[in-house]
């Protein structure tokens, strides 16, 4: 049976973010970050298998309960980081592990190396840093962001059930119906006549502008938490052999694990993944009873 989850919501300057939250007073805090168009059930199947932990799984802006930027901003990678900063205050935790999947281990490595200091122990989910683009596709960049504004979708496409809309997210990654399930109950709301996304559209804009490999590794290089990164073929098929080593070998302190799974291997072996990310971040909290003098071994 999995344990049951207490939903949040984190007030911010600009509006609130949602979550779920498996509170376990006196744990080790672990904060956890979804996917692009995921949301906070992403970690459900996960989170029965973290009863160690204090463990709130967030809901990135735009996405599941979480507020709709205002009309004058945008979505992009760094407004990720100073929600993620502007949230641990007002949760008041000073510092946590964080985990990431795919998008959201983009923010949480950007985050390890922007605010090392709030970052006890990193995990990351077929993500190894942030994506990037040569710099010579700079104007093509630019010109397909200046393109993809200019649409302006006010709504994502309705659904007659839940299940048709599980058939759609299915096509875009090999989830279970269970798997499915779950991304789009958070993610849906019922009309009245149809089923139409929470997801705000603007998610779908395309960046101005990406950063390049060099600056990929110099954000892994300052990383300073021990990290855990679990990829599957999705990630070396996306990376390349020689990139993704590269970006491995940048992270000071990385232990990597090869899943034979797809990109959301968490949600289908959560088992496994989970004891996984427990045996990686229970080695911290012994080292910090060593440090503090409690280490009854």
């Amino acid at each position: 049976m999995r344990a049951r989850a207490t939903p949040v919501n984190i007030s911010l300057p600009w509006g609130t973010l949602a979550g779920l939250h498996w509170s376990r007073p006196g744990a080790a805090k672990v904060l956890c970050l979804h996917g692009w168009l995921d949301n906070a059930a992403s970690f459900v199947p996960l989170s029965s298998f973290l009863k160690d932990f204090d463990l709130l799984a967030l809901d990135s802006a735009g996405h599941g309960f979480s507020c709709h930027r205002p009309a004058t901003s945008r979505y992009y990678l760094p407004e990720n980081l100073y929600d993620l900063d502007a949230a641990l205050d007002v949760l008041g935790w000073e510092t946590c592990h964080l985990i990431g999947h795919s998008m959201g281990g983009s923010v949480a490595s950007a985050f390890a190396a922007a605010l090392p200091e709030r970052v006890d122990r990193l995990v990351l989910l077929d993500a190894v840093g942030i994506l990037t683009l040569p710099a010579n596709q700079t104007a093509q960049q630019l010109r397909l962001s200046m393109q993809s504004v200019r649409k302006n979708r006010s709504i994502l496409r309705p659904y007659e059930s839940v299940g048709e809309a599980m058939q759609a997210r299915q096509k875009k990654s090999p989830l279970s119906d269970a798997a499915a399930r779950l991304l789009c109950e958070r993610s849906l709301e019922h009309t009245g006549d149809y089923y139409q996304w929470r997801t705000d559209p603007r998610l779908n804009w395309r960046s101005p502008q990406w950063f390049t490999d060099d600056q990929a590794l110099d954000l892994l290089a300052a990383i300073r938490a021990p990290t855990l990164v679990i990829t599957s073929p999705a990630a070396t098929e996306h990376f390349g052999d020689d990139t993704l080593h590269q970006r491995l070998a940048a992270i000071a302190d990385c232990k990597h694990i090869s899943d034979d799974g797809h990109h959301h291997f968490h949600m289908e072996q959560p088992q496994h993944i989970g004891i996984c990310i427990t045996e990686f971040l229970q080695q911290q909290d012994h080292s910090k009873q060593r440090e503090n003098g409690h280490d009854n071994s």
